[in-house]
């Protein structure tokens, strides 16, 4: 089986007006909707309804496993957005959570599919296959997290080089989040132990996830200060 993967972003901009916001918030379903209500924050917010639009463009454009592209990352305008909300199937996807809070499409041939949102961007990524994505950028490095979820090796590179220090903190963190939700086992599989071998390209350590995951950085948004990793289950042989 061919392993395929396709990435969609969108720039959070358009929900960050009022009429936006209001006119977005009015047609995700109501599970969004008590997630956003739960949000105190206006920015917090505007990122909730992006991944939910995010999603549901992948959703839209790819409904069969056979449909996602191979390897493909699309920067979302508002064209395509509106074309992805005219669709009508739009938002009728039903989702379950598995055990570690991972979200999974219900129903036949269901895609795989992973989101994540940080500063002015969400991300979707789909596939074939289990993945995961994550996107970090543009804030503070989180010195305890680093404390508690790097090896000494991780903590000894990252800390080496005083210019790229931020660059090498989100570079390790996003490909961990990203093997973690790929997973399905969430924080906890990062604290007990996803260690990478550090340089130019990063590999997996461990031995029985580097045999399962494979490991993309995504540089697209690299010039603005945003990291972008995906883990994506390796084909069967």
């Amino acid at each position: 089986m061919l392993t395929k993967m396709q990435i969609a972003v969108l720039n959070i901009s358009m929900f960050t007006y009022k009429l936006g916001f209001e006119r977005a918030y009015d047609i995700v379903p109501l599970r969004r909707k008590q997630k956003i209500d739960q949000l105190k924050n206006e920015k917090d917010k505007a990122r909730g309804l992006a991944a939910e639009f995010v999603l549901n463009y992948c959703l839209m454009e790819y409904k069969d496993k056979e449909n996602i592209e191979e390897n493909c990352i699309k920067n979302l305008s508002e064209s395509d957005i509106e074309k992805s909300i005219n669709d009508k199937s739009a938002f009728s996807y039903e989702m379950e959570y598995q055990y570690g809070g991972k979200p999974m499409l219900t129903g036949i041939n269901p895609i795989c599919f992973n989101l994540s949102h940080a500063g002015d961007y969400a991300v979707c990524a789909v596939s074939n296959v289990p993945v995961g994505i994550d996107i970090e950028g543009r804030h503070q490095i989180n010195e305890k997290v680093m404390k508690k979820c790097f090896s000494e090796k991780e903590k000894n590179w990252v800390n080496e080089n005083e210019e790229k220090k931020q660059e090498r903190f989100f570079r390790l963190w996003t490909a961990k989040e990203a093997v973690s939700k790929a997973t399905g086992k969430g924080l906890s599989q990062i604290i007990e132990g996803i260690y990478f071998q550090v340089g130019d390209v990063l590999v997996l350590e461990n031995e029985d996830l580097k045999s399962v995951y494979n490991i993309c950085e995504v540089d697209s948004l690299r010039d603005e200060k945003y990291y972008i990793t995906t883990a994506i289950k390796q084909s069967e042989k």
